[in-house]
């Protein structure tokens, strides 16, 4: 079964799901595409012990992995019914598709769901330690890999070139042709979406043979991308903030809110069944994906999500709310107040 919007009226749906999900037959199964990222990503690990988990939980939700091209990616076909639900997604990104902006322009698409937080992380900028490159505007005239096309961590140095005007030379492309490219100094370097405090651990290996460094945004730089884009959240990373980068800092990094969303048309009891399993497995997520240690996926996106948000699905709200987790209103949505 899959859950498109229109297929049946949603009171029906949700009835018929119950029914097959918990009427104990062999046949009581429901089958979800979830939308992941490129392979040779490492947040690809994430996706998969994340699918691992909910299939495991002996709740007739079974997941297929696709490997797709991330952020943007995932929400365009997230949009377009292809995928049920979808991981490696961030806030800004789903911002543009629920308001139908930027990258979404005038296609606003109301039915986008919050379902659970991964981790607060970093879009970082790596280059080659003997570049000479101190922050992001010495990269005037370079040719740098914005990320994996179709992620909404490259659209976004996309953004920030043409509104900072610092004409960097931008080649999107793979991870893989990446990491190829940098190696044999095709490009000076690459973003890569990292946990907040370590390497990214798909460039362990590259750092070992070809050593990087990490740079950020000047001060004045984040005032003029927030005055255009003003949910973009930047930290300062002091000194030491980087395990492998001991003397990197101060710099201002952008570190949005990451996790995966659905949508309204997906039922409350699946989206709630989908929740709890990833809580009650998150030893083992994080085993598979060090960046989640410390976050917790249910409370900490009502805590940290601004004042612009995508609604929470139903099925995290009734899970928040069993465990005494403020959901604060804006975070709800229509067909969760209707039918309260």
């Amino acid at each position: 079964m899959r859950f498109k919007k229109g297929v049946l009226p949603g009171i029906v749906l949700a009835a018929t799901v119950l029914v097959l999900m918990f009427a104990g037959s062999a046949s009581a199964e429901i089958h979800l595409n979830m939308g992941s990222t490129s392979s040779t990503s490492g947040v690809y690990a994430w996706c998969v012990a994340a699918a691992n988990v909910i299939n495991k939980a002996d709740n007739g939700i079974h997941v297929t992995v696709v490997e797709s091209g991330a952020g943007m990616d995932n929400l365009r076909k997230i949009s377009a019914g292809v995928f049920d639900f979808a991981l490696a997604i961030d806030l800004p990104g789903s911002l543009q598709l629920y308001k139908g902006i930027e990258g979404f322009k005038d296609k606003p698409f109301k039915e986008l769901r919050w379902l659970f937080l991964r981790n607060i992380f970093a879009d970082r900028l790596y280059v080659r330690q003997d570049s000479g490159v101190a922050h992001f505007g010495d990269l005037k005239g370079k040719r740098f890999c914005p990320g994996i096309p179709g992620s909404a961590s490259a659209a976004y140095v996309v953004q920030y070139n043409s509104i900072l005007g610092h004409e960097i030379n931008l080649v999107p492309m793979a991870l893989g042709d990446a990491v190829s490219a940098f190696r044999e100094g095709r490009i000076v370097g690459l973003q890569k979406s990292s946990g907040l405090g370590s390497i990214d651990s798909s460039l362990i290996e590259v750092n070992l043979t070809t050593p990087l460094t990490v740079v950020g945004y000047s001060e004045e730089d984040v005032k003029k991308i927030q005055e255009v884009i003003p949910y973009m959240t930047f930290l300062k990373r002091e000194k030491g903030s980087i395990k492998e980068f001991p003397d990197v800092g101060p710099i201002w990094e952008e570190c949005p809110i990451a996790g995966a969303v659905s949508t309204s048309a997906m039922p409350e009891e699946v989206g709630y069944q989908i929740v709890k399993a990833y809580v009650e497995g998150f030893d083992e997520i994080a085993a598979a994906y060090g960046p989640v240690k410390g976050f917790d996926p249910v409370a900490d996106y009502f805590k940290n999500a601004g004042d612009d948000v995508v609604p929470a699905h139903s099925g995290l709200i009734r899970y928040a709310k069993e465990k005494g987790i403020e959901v604060p209103e804006r975070f709800i949505p229509p067909e969760y107040s209707e039918k309260k």
